[in-house]
């Protein structure tokens, strides 16, 4: 008898912890906590720039910090969590953070994969954003958002564990998901910026970054700098000349950006006139006085791909994140 009885109470104890035991583990795996997740192949080739995306949070890649010349090596989702924070402000919307994240992602893979690694001392990628794309430490992190540490990562993590290992393909190919900060009104192509055709990175509208506070910028230069600067760019003009006499109509884009124009007896790039004068774009017009040249400018960046104020204007219109992917880079799917 006595052992039927505490028979009865095995088995009652054991109708109440299973339940809870099953419960556990389905609450773990639905919010992705998980020892492993299943791996997605990319088809690769000798000559695409495929690769395969281990879709974890384990998964790992190695970063060239430019100014502390040196490599570290972290798991491919805390790099985009730092490469997210150095590219795109906290305080836009999180759709637009989650479309920033899928394109830092993106750029992640595409360049893990790269044979050309030599230029930054063998690692994957460069945080250098004249080369790859931007990256920022936790700690530096901390250092850039101050007391709104705590908000900022907070909302950076969610926003990234809710996308992370979606990325853009365009022919079963890895994108090369260009952004800036502000277009002018109309994003650029890749063709007018860098010479090569890319289908997905074509132009398209972009009303709102017209709305943005610093939209616009405006340069100017005395006539002895501006003549000192175009010497730098090998075009050679007497002070004596009359600027507007030797400073050419410039062609331009439908975005506005200046392709080329004739400064004496040079034709320069809209690029190289950007660099040399230090302009916030290559969409500029030039107003000529008797002693100095100013540049108004439009736009902040190349211009080519997202528009990352066009995409938090998008946002707060009520656009997701995969619409304005799909706005931006025209033609692509996002796979996982």
């Amino acid at each position: 008898m006595k052992n039927y009885i505490i028979s009865i109470i095995f088995i009652f104890i054991s109708l109440i912890i299973t339940p809870v035991i099953a419960i556990s583990g389905e609450s773990n795996t639905k919010n992705g906590i998980t020892s492993s997740q299943e791996q997605t192949e990319i088809d690769t080739s000798e000559n695409s720039t495929n690769a395969k995306n281990d879709n974890t949070e384990e998964a790992v890649i190695t970063v060239f910090l430019s100014k502390q010349n040196k490599n570290i090596t972290m798991s491919e989702f805390e790099y985009v969590c730092g490469s997210v924070a150095a590219e795109m402000p906290l305080a836009y919307h999180e759709e637009a953070l989650k479309a920033q994240a899928v394109a830092c992602y993106t750029n992640c893979l595409r360049l893990k994969n790269s044979a050309n690694k030599k230029e930054i001392n063998g690692a994957d990628i460069s945080n250098d954003i004249t080369i790859h794309q931007g990256y920022i430490t936790e700690d530096e992190r901390k250092e850039k958002w101050g007391n709104d540490f705590n908000k900022y990562e907070s909302k950076l993590r969610t926003v990234v564990k809710e996308i992370y290992g979606e990325y853009l393909t365009y022919d079963n190919e890895i994108c090369v998901a260009a952004f800036s900060a502000i277009c002018t009104g109309t994003t650029e192509s890749a063709e007018n910026v860098w010479g090569s055709k890319t289908p997905y990175l074509v132009s398209v509208k972009s009303e709102g970054d017209k709305l943005s506070p610093t939209y616009s910028s405006t340069v100017t230069f005395s006539k002895s700098q501006f003549v000192s600067i175009m010497k730098d760019l090998g075009v050679s003009i007497d002070s004596k000349e009359d600027l507007t006499d030797i400073i050419g109509k410039p062609k331009t884009t439908k975005a506005g950006t200046v392709l080329k124009i004739k400064i004496a007896s040079k034709e320069v790039s809209g690029n190289d006139i950007r660099t040399a004068f230090s302009l916030r774009s290559p969409a500029f017009k030039i107003t000529i006085t008797e002693n100095e040249v100013t540049f108004n400018v439009n736009g902040y960046g190349h211009g080519v791909g997202m528009s990352q104020y066009g995409a938090d204007f998008m946002a707060r219109q009520g656009s997701t994140y995969d619409e304005i992917l799909k706005h931006y880079y025209k033609g692509v799917e996002i796979k996982k």
